[in-house]
C-alpha cells in the first residue's frame, strides 16, 4: 500500500511539473508575442476588441498583427479572456471582434512574412 500512495505522490508531482513547465513556455510565447507587434498597436488592437474604440484598426497596425500571425494573435486574445474574469463574460462579443479585426487584417496586409 505504501509502494501506491508513494507512486501517486509521484505521478501528481510529475504532472505539477509538466504543467508549470508548460505554464512558462505558454508565459514565454506570450511575451514573444507581444513584442513582436509595433509600439501602440497593441492598445489600439486591444480598443478595438475589448473596448469601444470608434477608430478602426490602422493599415500600420494591421501589417503589424498579420506580421505576428494568426497563432500569436489567438493566444493573446485567449490569455486575456481566460485570465481577466470581466473579460470572460463578454466573450461572445469580443470573440467575433477578434476573429473580424484579424480577417480585416489579414486583407489589408495580403501575404506578410512572419517576424524573425
Amino acid at each position: 500500500m505504501a509502494r501506491l500512495n508513494s507512486f501517486s505522490v509521484m505521478v501528481v508531482a510529475a504532472m505539477l511539473l509538466a504543467f508549470v513547465v508548460v505554464a512558462k513556455q505558454d508565459f514565454n510565447s506570450l511575451i514573444i508575442c507581444s513584442n513582436k507587434l509595433k509600439p501602440n498597436c497593441g492598445e489600439e488592437i486591444f480598443m478595438n476588441i475589448f473596448g469601444h474604440s470608434s477608430k478602426p484598426v490602422s493599415d500600420y497596425c494591421c501589417y503589424s498583427l498579420a506580421r505576428i500571425g494568426l497563432t500569436c494573435h489567438n493566444k493573446l486574445f485567449d490569455n486575456i479572456v481566460d485570465s481577466q474574469p470581466g473579460y470572460k463574460s463578454n466573450e461572445t462579443i469580443t470573440r467575433p471582434r477578434s476573429v473580424q479585426i484579424w480577417n480585416k487584417c489579414s486583407l489589408v496586409a495580403g501575404p506578410v512574412p512572419p517576424a524573425a
